[in-house]
């Protein structure tokens, strides 16, 4: 089971705390009683990246649990049962920071969590800078995020995409020195923080990236970029987008003869979602994961997956239980409720603070030896490992050990 190694108190902490001694308790911050917290999300139920909405329907699983369970002990001593909103912003930018301004002056929410999507995040983060709302555990991989300067009110969970495209060019560097690599890339930043962060990693070495494509979400296919890159001379794919597009990739390279290594981001990576792709096109396709496969004959026995799969038989959530989007979002509900167990007082500072100052936190579903781990602007990104995996057969199965960044997560 998933178990809190400890919480770091920052300085500012400290000094807090003496004060408070001497002063009355402080005021709660809205959306919070002395029995229910209320929390809001962001995800794209509808458009035309339905399955990551599927993190808003993990996130819900998770707190469904907690709540059934009588509610999480604060900080506080209190014990308080999760008000949780999902709401649907089609993908599209506009809508999520309507929805956001909506969960905050209407619905008076306490602080958002998870909210999916690079430019959603980005459309919102003037506005909760401004009401000083808290957005933890943003699901993007974007470097910005883990950039508390840039982002006052934010803080990042998944490995930085300049992470993953390094551990991705440590492997080429290993088994494929002299790979001629092609890029398929999302035109947000993340795909274009994931071409920099590979340009950066090959530096020096004999991996040469032969050609980039960006591709936008309103493309109805990919056909052109991949012809594009075939044409290249490339041995080697890595595909940094979403899953349908990325879903797409796959089938075209294979229907065209093209068989180049595969790579796919950990965005797109859910067999689940790359099913369009053809189950027999998937062999030999690499992702970088950091949590559990838990169809893996390994985890069977595994406490964290174990409790996994009772909360979902019990609530039974939409997603397959198999969707990694969906655990995924039971993930960042976990981690969200450690936060809640540990933040000192129920306010949305306190909330903050304590995401930012972790040490050593497991979670159920993450790969044994990931954790996360925050140390204010010193370290702020959370999870900074991955493990490579191969697909083979129905599934993914191990193709690393796992590669470590922790706390040296390649700059921009």
């Amino acid at each position: 089971m998933p178990h809190v190694s400890r919480f770091r108190l920052p300085r500012a902490a400290l000094v807090a705390a003496a004060m408070l001694a001497a002063q009355p308790a402080l005021a709660q911050s809205p959306g919070v009683t002395d029995t229910s917290i209320k929390l809001g999300t962001i995800a794209p139920i509808t458009g035309n990246t339905p399955a990551v909405g599927m993190l808003g329907d993990g996130m819900d699983l998770k707190f469904k649990a907690v709540n059934a369970a009588g509610g999480v002990k604060m900080g506080d001593g209190k014990t308080r049962t999760i008000e949780f909103i999902v709401t649907d912003d089609a993908n599209e930018p506009p809508r999520a920071l309507t929805n956001t301004r909506r969960m905050v002056e209407q619905n008076q929410i306490f602080a958002l969590v998870g909210v999916v999507g690079t430019l959603q995040n980005q459309a919102i983060r003037s506005y909760i800078t401004q009401r000083k709302v808290p957005s933890l555990f943003v699901y993007s991989g974007v470097y910005e995020f883990g950039m508390e300067t840039q982002n006052p009110m934010s803080t990042s969970l998944v490995p930085s995409f300049t992470t993953e495209s390094a551990i991705y060019a440590e492997y080429l560097k290993q088994k494929k020195p002299n790979a001629k690599v092609a890029i398929l890339y999302l035109n947000t930043d993340f795909g274009q923080n994931f071409v920099a962060g590979f340009k950066a990693a090959i530096n020096g070495s004999n991996i040469t990236l032969v050609d980039a494509q960006p591709h936008n979400y309103s493309d109805p296919t990919v056909d052109t970029q991949l012809t594009n890159l075939k044409a290249s001379g490339a041995d080697t794919l890595l595909i940094a987008t979403v899953p349908k597009p990325a879903a797409q990739a796959v089938r075209f390279a294979a229907e065209s003869g093209w068989k180049p290594l595969t790579m796919i981001t950990y965005a797109a990576s859910s067999p689940i979602a790359l099913r369009p792709a053809g189950v027999e096109n998937l062999q030999g396709v690499i992702t970088g994961q950091f949590m559990k496969p838990i169809e893996s004959d390994a985890y069977a026995n595994d406490a964290g997956v174990k409790s996994y799969l009772a909360d979902y038989e019990r609530f039974k959530p939409r997603f397959n239980k198999g969707d990694t989007l969906g655990q995924m979002g039971y993930t960042i509900a976990e981690g969200v409720v450690m936060v809640l167990q540990n933040m000192k007082e129920p306010t949305r500072e306190a909330f903050l603070d304590t995401a930012r100052h972790m040490a050593g936190i497991e979670l159920s579903l993450l790969l044994p030896g990931i954790k996360l781990t925050s140390n204010g602007t010193a370290d702020p990104f959370p999870i900074e490992a991955m493990q490579l995996f191969v697909f083979k057969g129905e599934g993914y199965v191990p193709e690393t050990g796992v590669i470590a960044y922790e706390g040296k997560t390649p700059k921009l």
